[in-house]
């Protein structure tokens, strides 16, 4: 009885202890249940918090660019740096303009003439034509001076009724037109000259009838001067005719030559590209992208292009399209090898593409398209073609 009654105490000691000590170890492992399971959740939401703004970044909210060349012009430069270096050329400054020979202040006043100006190809061009159509007018200016000739000397001679010296005034020295074929300052001094001998009544002497006496001596020696000049233009566009009919075709000759070298060496090169930003985030692009303009594989040219109107282009909104424009420096600026190679293949084999990059430096390319834009036009009316001429065929 005994034992029994102590193994049942040692039974009810044993589940007491047994009974007290599971309480606290299930309170333990939830506690740390809890604790793991708050910082499970307080990671997720770190990495969640981490990983949106990087996917909105990388993969949502990025700019997507999209580049396409839409036409390619060579742009000739009309600076003035071309000199009247050689005989045949110096014949047309008679045709330029006296407001690129002759030096002007900040007040338009004209100053000394230039010793060695320098003009446009243009400008020597324009002179040109002056040249050639000057070659049919000088026998009618020369046809028109004999007439003045004739009628000065009839003035002077009193022979002819309608041409009496004393009736000569200011209205007849007008008429001829003086201007158009001596110096401006000339011109005028006969003008002046004429006024003071007819009509400068203070010291002019009077008939008793109140009639001016005008020194027809004075007249006639100032028409004599007036008829020396005009027989000297006479034989000078007699002399510069001849000499233009003799020098004509190699002016021209001359010229070609000046206007293949100008084309060759200060021309650039204007590039219109349709930019797209067809991603979610606005982009800025640098102001610079670079043109290849390729031959081969191994063989090709990079030319420096810089951006027009950069300020109002640069910033490309999400969604945006824009047309940008750039242009390049002048071929003469560029390796030797490179000039050559633009100028043998513009507008014949030749393709290219462009590249740039936006600030976050990200680089983009173009399509390619042919060195030529009267091609890239044709290429494109061939494919308007072909679409009209499907349509056409697939109408009911």
């Amino acid at each position: 009885m005994k034992n029994k009654r102590r193994n049942s105490n040692e039974e009810n000691v044993t589940q007491h202890y047994s009974n007290d000590s599971e309480p606290k170890e299930s309170s333990i492992f939830k506690k740390i249940k809890t604790v793991m399971s708050g910082l499970g959740i307080a990671t997720i939401g770190i990495l969640l918090t981490i990983a949106i703004p990087v996917w909105q970044i990388y993969f949502v909210e990025t700019a997507k660019i999209k580049m396409e060349i839409a036409s390619v012009h060579r742009f000739e430069s009309d600076s003035p740096n071309i000199l009247l270096s050689t005989d045949e050329l110096e014949q047309l400054e008679l045709y330029i303009p006296e407001t690129l020979l002759y030096e002007y202040n900040k007040q338009g006043k004209r100053g000394d003439k230039l010793h060695f100006p320098k003009f446009s190809i243009s400008v020597l061009l324009k002179a040109f034509d002056k040249a050639k159509q000057d070659i049919k007018n000088i026998a009618d200016i020369n046809n028109s001076l004999r007439e003045y000739q004739i009628q000065i000397q009839k003035f002077i001679n009193g022979s002819d009724d309608e041409y009496q010296l004393e009736e000569f005034r200011i209205a007849n020295l007008k008429g001829w037109h003086l201007s158009r074929y001596i110096e401006d300052n000339e011109a005028a001094y006969y003008e002046t000259q004429l006024l003071a001998i007819t009509r400068s009544y203070s010291t002019m002497k009077f008939t008793e009838e109140g009639t001016p006496i005008i020194r027809m001596e004075a007249v006639g020696s100032l028409l004599v001067d007036v008829g020396e000049d005009l027989v000297e233009v006479s034989a000078e566009n007699i002399k510069r005719l001849n000499r233009l009919r003799e020098d004509i075709r190699s002016i021209e000759s001359q010229l070609d030559k000046l206007e293949q070298s100008q084309s060759e060496r200060y021309s650039s090169f204007d590039v219109e590209v349709v930019i797209s930003n067809q991603g979610r985030a606005s982009t800025s692009l640098r102001p610079v992208a670079l043109m290849r303009v390729q031959v081969s594989q191994e063989n090709y040219a990079d030319v420096s292009l810089k951006m027009k109107e950069y300020s109002e282009n640069a910033e490309l909104a999400a969604g945006a399209t824009k047309i940008i424009r750039y242009r390049s420096d002048q071929i003469y600026t560029f390796p030797s090898d490179d000039q050559v190679l633009l100028n043998n293949f513009w507008g014949s084999t030749a393709w290219f593409r462009i590249y740039t990059m936006n600030t976050g430096q990200e680089a983009f390319s173009s399509n390619k398209v042919a060195f030529a834009d009267n091609l890239n036009q044709k290429i494109i009316l061939d494919r308007l073609k072909d679409l009209a001429a499907n349509e056409i065929s697939h109408s009911p």
